[in-house]
């Protein structure tokens, strides 16, 4: 099997290396004075429809080369700039074409209001793509997400991850601002295409890259969506209600107002459905297309409430507003779980089981905040602070056992309840200044975090345990259990940039930190003299303060060039730790000095504009937390005890990834390759023994030699003929991770495999038909040394199916999600296999305003949440309580209206060709 899929992923690799595009156009751009243009847009349409087939941009020299396929139906040349153009009609494309010089032509000015207005369908500006959103045919009700899906090079897979030309999109904003939140999922699916004028490609940007100039380090995508300002003043608002059995209930409402720069929005949403956010899923509502059969959610049930209102503006000519949320919600969570652990000894295994229940009741409160402040032409201040607060109260219970070759070693059981709060609230301010040398830069940073956490916590438990002398032994705790926690830390930063050239730049850095911590644990047991928890426990009390004050200074170098760039990052940290603590009533007082090295590298190759080769290397040391290093024996958990070892040396750590990205516009094809691997010494690893009684008793250790190598591999290729669009991608993993470490007083080595071929297929008739059909199968082998056991194999597989009707122009929408999931290697008392169903049937009526429908969550009744884990030392198999079969009737209204700008009826540019 194994020679089989390592054979399957050469022979794809091979494909794919060997696919290229085999045509193309060459040119140079001048214009009138035979000056060359540098970064001029130019772009191949087919003549039919208008769609893009490729697209580029002229260098420094004006000289272009276009890659195409071979064109058996005529096609037009656009080559666009700001007041010049080029255009060139095709009948057939079949060999390479050599253009030559060509001199831009300056576009015509008219009068004529009837003239058809035909716009540049793409533009580039520098490290900026932007598509006309008017040359994107999508239906008249489409949601912006429509509109990406119609962009050529932009790819939204089965689990939602857009990428575009093989890069992954990271943030998604409107007007420059965030929606709600950076990820773009409200607007995606809320806003409406019609109102959109263009949408623009970039590379996300760090706060401190995009005040300064800098140029991003990052690998992935920003997608930019632009209200188009005839319309950017209007209503937007959708309402959506919905009761079903069992009590399921859903609601939510979204109102946004905009006009110009200022936009505010107010959001709603209630829900025992388990829905976290708004979704207005054309097809599923708030339950969403995501799976809940796979346990990825967690568990348990929800209901939640949420209110929030997010507001966004321009305070002046040099002050904006970027960003204003402020967010409330109330959750009520029940969890249920059975717990199988098998834990691998070197003479014996031990196998425990559990049952756990929890109810959970939280409060959330949030601010968030950002301003952008430009104090002159070169100098910008960010000014982002937050604040967040949370109240909860869980009641939980535990009841577990372990056996020794089916021989009781010991028993618990226990509940308790936990009131707690948690505020933290962040201050940061982001400076930058550009001097008058392009590229001289100097920048400061101050982030700042105080936190305070507190919690009173009631225990009630009895444990008991079994010696091999035929001896019970209890220990049973009736305590109160008092922990406060307060966290502040600053930290500072200032910078300075010089470049040596159009393209090189060095930089140096200083950056200062301080931590200082405070923790307690007071214990109180329950006294049955006075009825009161009045007894302090001063063996399971303790009280912990920390300082770590940090400093680092930091030379970074980096190149910027059209086919490469590298950058370069190294640091030295100065640390000194000072701990004060009291365990057991006694004092325990640490205080230690490090100067540890670290460095960050990052080449990348750009073979053309969408095929690129990357290498990145880092290592960094890092120290051990306090509670490792101080010699305290804590006992607060009746069966694991813990002690700190103060001999423990700074764990080393090296990553090294090499990738290689390639996309084809004109076929449709993308893939990437991507390996990995890391390198630890002296990590920090537990060094635990078991006590005749099964008892776990913990302190730490180095050890060196552990290690982890991935690869992974994505072929995407998408087939369109008239409005079909048939995408095929297969994709493959391997993980690999050697462990040692100690178990029971021992050295163990475990080594694990994890194979995961995976195939991916869409199938989509434009307005009518889209099929999702999705496989994965996932191999885990697991082979262990100085264990009873040699090895753990199992296989788990997932078959999905997300298949959706739209009838009727439209309007009626029938939607069915399927999923079948099987796990071998179960423990006994867990089922190994399930089926998953979802279905959805709309009606949109009243001009699409109205929409009702029916939903049926798990039709089969089968949906389960079982898995297993398979760690270094253990074995764990899993089933919590999920979400069952409900059905929902639901209504759905939207109203949007916009108005804006009235067009100018005079001096327009004729770009017809």
């Amino acid at each position: 099997m194994k020679k089989t899929l390592l054979l399957l992923f050469v022979f794809i690799c091979n494909i794919l290396i060997l696919h290229a595009q085999k045509l193309h156009i060459d040119g140079k751009v001048s214009d009138s004075g035979k000056k060359p243009i540098e970064n001029v847009t130019v772009y191949l349409l087919k003549a039919k429809d208008s769609s893009i087939v490729n697209y580029t941009a002229s260098n420094k020299e004006g000289n272009f080369s276009l890659k195409i396929d071979a064109l058996e139906e005529p096609s037009v040349l656009r080559i666009d700039a700001e007041n010049l153009f080029y255009s060139k009609r095709f009948e057939k494309i079949d060999q390479s074409i050599s253009l030559g010089d060509i001199v831009l032509k300056k576009k015509a000015i008219i009068n004529i209001d009837e003239v058809k207005i035909t716009v540049s369908p793409v533009k580039i500006k520098k490290d900026t793509v932007e598509f006309n959103a008017s040359a994107i045919k999508v239906r008249p009700d489409s949601k912006i997400e429509e509109l990406l899906k119609q962009i050529p090079g932009v790819e939204i897979s089965n689990d939602d991850k857009i990428t575009v030309n093989g890069k992954e999109v990271d943030q998604i904003m409107v007007n420059g601002k965030p929606f709600f939140d950076k990820d773009g999922k409200m607007a995606l699916q809320n806003l409406p295409a019609d109102i959109i004028k263009n949408i623009q490609f970039t590379t996300t940007k760090t706060k401190d890259e995009e005040l300064s100039g800098k140029p991003p380090k990052s690998q992935n995508t920003t997608i930019n969506f632009n209200i188009d300002e005839k319309k950017n003043k209007g209503l937007l608002s959708r309402i959506t209600v919905g009761y079903g059995s069992d009590k399921r209930y859903e609601g939510s409402g979204l109102v946004s107002y905009f006009k110009g720069d200022t936009k505010i929005s107010i959001l709603a949403s209630s829900n025992n459905i388990n829905s976290k956010s708004i979704s207005a899923d054309e097809v599923f509502d708030n339950m969403g297309r995501s799976s809940k059969g796979s346990g990825t959610q967690g568990g348990g049930i929800q209901k939640s409430t949420t209110i929030g209102v997010n507001f966004n503006d321009k305070l002046s000519k040099d002050a904006d507003l970027d960003n204003l949320s402020i967010k409330y919600s109330d959750s009520d969570r029940e969890t249920h779980s059975k717990i199988s652990k098998t834990t691998l000894l070197p003479d014996y295994t031990l196998k425990t089981t559990s049952e756990n229940s929890s109810s959970n009741e939280s409060k959330q409160y949030n601010f968030d905040s950002s301003v952008r402040i430009k104090l002159d032409s070169l100098t910008n201040i960010y000014i982002s602070p937050s604040f967040s607060g949370s109240e909860s109260f869980n009641y939980s219970q535990t009841r577990s056992s372990t056996l020794r070759d089916d021989k009781l070693l010991n028993e618990s059981s226990s509940s308790g309840t936990t009131n707690s709060t948690n505020n933290t609230f962040s201050p940061n301010i982001y400076f930058s200044k550009n001097l008058k040398k392009k590229g001289r830069v100097i920048s400061a940073t101050v982030n700042s975090t105080i936190s305070e956490a507190k919690s009173d916590q009631l225990n009630q438990s009895q444990n008991t345990f079994y010696q091999e002398t035929g001896a019970v032994t209890t220990d049973n705790r009736n305590q109160i259990q008092k922990n406060q926690n307060q966290n502040d830390q600053y930290n500072f930063s200032a910078g300075y940039t010089e470049p040596l050239s159009d393209s090189a730049t060095v930089g140096m850095e200083i950056k200062y930190s301080s931590k200082l911590s405070r923790d307690s644990r007071a214990v109180n047991d329950f006294d049955p003299a006075t009825g009161q928890y009045s007894k302090y426990n001063t063996e399971l009390s303790n009280s912990m303060q920390q300082r770590i004050n940090q400093f680092s200074p930091e030379l970074s170098f980096s190149v910027f060039k059209k086919k490469f760039n590298i950058w370069t990052i190294a640091n030295l940290d100065i640390s000194d730790m000072k701990v004060l603590s009291v365990f057991k009533g006694q004092q325990y007082d640490l205080q230690k000095n490090f100067i540890l090295p670290r460095y960050m590298m990052n080449f990348q190759y750009a073979f053309s504009d969408r095929k690129r080769i990357t290498f990145s290397n880092s290592a960094s040391f890092s120290i051990p937390a306090a509670e490792q290093l101080i010699p305290y024996h804590d006992e607060s958990n009746p069966l694991i005890s813990y002690t700190g070892n103060p001999n423990l040396k700074n764990s080393w750590m090296n990553s090294s990834s090499l990738s290689f990205n390639s996309y084809n516009l004109v076929k449709n094809f993308h893939y990437y390759i991507t390996l990995g691997f890391t390198y630890r010494n002296n990590d920090v690893v537990n060094y635990s023994k078991y006590d005749n009684s099964g008892r776990q008793i913990i302190t730490y250790g180095n050890i060196s030699g552990n290690k982890t190598f991935n690869i992974s591999t994505n072929f995407n290729k998408s087939f369109k003929w008239g409005d079909k669009k048939m995408t095929i991608s297969p994709r493959f993993s391997l993980n690999y991770v050697y462990n040692n470490g100690f178990i029971n007083g021992q050295l163990f080595r475990s080594n694990s495999y994890n194979i995961s071929p995976a195939l991916n297929f869409g199938f989509e008739i434009k307005d009518k038909l889209t099929i999702k059909p999705s496989y994965k199968i996932g191999y885990n082998f697991s082979k262990y040394s100085n264990y009873t056991v040699d090895q753990v194999n199992t296989t788990n597989q997932s078959l999905k199916l997300e298949l959706t009707n739209y009838l009727f122009q439209s309007r009626l929408v029938f939607g069915n999600d399927f999923e079948y999931n099987t796990n071998s290697n179960i423990a006994p008392g867990f089922k190994r296999d399930f089926y998953f169903w979802n279905t959805s049937l709309g009606y949109s009526f009243f001009k699409k305003q109205l929409t009702a429908k029916i939903k049926v969550y798990d039709v089969l009744n089968q949906n389960q949440s079982v898995r297993r884990t398979i760690a270094d030392s253990y074995f764990e198999d899993r089933e919590d309580l999920i979400l069952k079969r409900y059905i929902m009737f639901s209504l759905s209204m939207k109203l949007n209206k916009f108005s804006g700008k009235k067009p100018k009826k005079k001096q327009k540019q004729d770009m017809k060709f």
